[in-house]
């Protein structure tokens, strides 16, 4: 079993935080979700092989039977922590590299059970702190929007209601082409180098953008919107 404050730290060196209490939020949602894709005996093998705080959120989490894509992890990932996919995913290469060092043949097992697209983000993550702008650094510098600019985009965005902190729209995709159409959304976001966070509610895919670095609406927010509506409608 990996000690708990041993882990941690070796979490802290790779993501270059300065303690291992900072740690201990990043690996809590890396764990659970990856644990949330895996099936019962390779759970356990996960839990058996972590730290008593670690291993219980493990073993407590639910099993997901749908969206299991190195994609909606790392969003999900990024939502619980307040990061861009692009600081998610180093934190996420933190844990998981962590965890390969510590105890290799649990690593292996649980990257038997997850998608071939995993693998890269068992490998530690390059030099250098995380990165806080990652997320437009393919783009110009975004613009912030005032309240009022927001509501002048909307007028343009059929479906999505929002206001300077965030942008939402739900969408129940039609029977059949669901699948196709999130995998040309999720194509958009890596062209942009933004992503937006996607969540399944009551009534169908809720997508909700924003720019994490800053916690608020930009235009780069409003043009992934955009072209997420082109997706949907086209």
């Amino acid at each position: 079993m990996l000690a708990h404050r041993e882990f941690l730290g070796a979490v802290a060196d790779r993501a270059g935080l300065d303690r291992p209490d900072a740690a201990k939020r990043a690996a809590e949602s890396v764990l659970v979700g990856v644990a949330r894709r895996l099936d019962d005996s390779g759970r356990d093998s996960l839990g058996a092989a972590l730290p008593t705080q670690l291993a219980t959120l493990v073993y407590e989490s639910t099993p997901l039977h749908r969206d299991k894509g190195r994609t909606p992890f790392l969003q999900t990932v990024a939502s619980e922590l307040d990061a861009t996919p692009e600081r998610a995913r180093f934190f996420v290469q933190a844990v998981l590299s962590a965890l390969s060092d510590g105890d290799p043949s649990t690593a292996e097992t649980v990257r038997g059970e997850l998608p071939e697209e995993f693998l890269d983000l068992f490998a530690a993550p390059g030099g250098g702190p995380p990165p806080d702008r990652a997320a437009t650094a393919a783009l110009a510098e975004p613009t912030d929007l005032t309240a009022e600019e927001v509501a002048a985009a909307l007028s343009g965005l059929p479906g999505w209601t929002g206001d300077d902190r965030r942008l939402e729209r739900t969408v129940a995709f039609p029977p059949g082409i669901g699948q196709e159409l999130r995998n040309r959304i999720a194509r958009v976001e890596q062209e942009m180098n933004h992503h937006a966070v996607v969540e399944e509610g009551a009534y169908g895919t809720v997508f909700r953008v924003w720019t994490h670095a800053r916690g608020v609406v930009t235009d780069l927010d409003v043009e992934l919107a955009r072209r997420i509506s082109e997706v949907i409608e086209g």
